[in-house]
């Protein structure tokens, strides 16, 4: 079993930045990513498991999809953190590949794919615009065969962000990811929490809420691999 753990963002892409203490999403990203696999190898020696990024370097989203491919990973994960104008907005929220009520979403989507914007080589996205609704048309004419596996595992994530971490249940959605697109296996994008939300920020800056959210996706990788090696025997 291979799995890769995206820590979104990176280098001179800060991601979200917090209302009050400035906090960058970027480094929050890396911080789970990493102790997330720690936890994942120690208990599993057997699973590959593969960060995107170890540092704080810009990563093109293709070139963060490439890595899963080409280690033929059997999940792909995703982690990001989110931020929104209205700055009541609180909560966690969990992304698979999809279209359903897409323009309710279009608003995430557009701002994480607009990562592509801050690349010298934009000519592996074919012409897509993250900033035109145009573009999305095509996520409507894609048949992703791996919906039902990313779904289940994306209920696991979400019912840990809520049910043990206590979160507010912004549920699991569908969107128009790029990197969850180009991702040839089960896939989910995590939005961790909102920067954007004074007290949330401060959650999601501190020791308790990094190790909570760090086991709520371990706890939910754990009953995914189970669920797998089961199938697979």
């Amino acid at each position: 079993f291979t799995l890769v753990i995206d820590a979104g963002h990176g280098g001179h892409d800060t991601g979200a930045v917090g209302l009050k203490m400035k906090v960058q999403e970027k480094d929050l990203n890396l911080t789970v990513a990493k102790q997330l696999a720690s936890r994942i190898q120690a208990k599993y020696p057997e699973v590959k498991v593969v960060l995107t990024r170890e540092t704080d370097v810009f990563l093109p989203l293709q070139q963060r999809a490439d890595i899963a491919n080409k280690n033929h990973a059997d999940l792909f994960i995703s982690i990001h953190t989110n931020a929104a104008e209205n700055r009541n907005a609180c909560g966690a929220e969990t992304f698979i590949l999809g279209t359903e009520r897409m323009e309710d979403n279009l608003d995430v989507a557009m701002r994480e794919n607009a990562v592509m914007k801050l690349e010298e080589d934009q000519t592996v996205y074919q012409g897509f615009d993250p900033n035109s609704v145009e573009s999305y048309i095509l996520f409507e004419l894609m048949q992703n065969e791996y919906m039902d596996n990313s779904l289940q595992f994306a209920e696991l994530v979400q019912n840990q962000f809520v049910g043990t971490l206590q979160r507010a249940n912004r549920g699991v959605r569908q969107a128009a990811f790029w990197v969850l697109l180009k991702s040839a296996c089960p896939s989910v994008l995590v939005e961790m929490g909102f920067l954007s939300n004074a007290a949330e920020e401060k959650w999601l800056a501190s020791a308790e809420g990094k190790n909570g959210r760090v086991n709520g996706i371990f706890e939910a990788f754990q009953k995914y691999y189970n669920q797998w090696n089961t199938q697979e025997n």
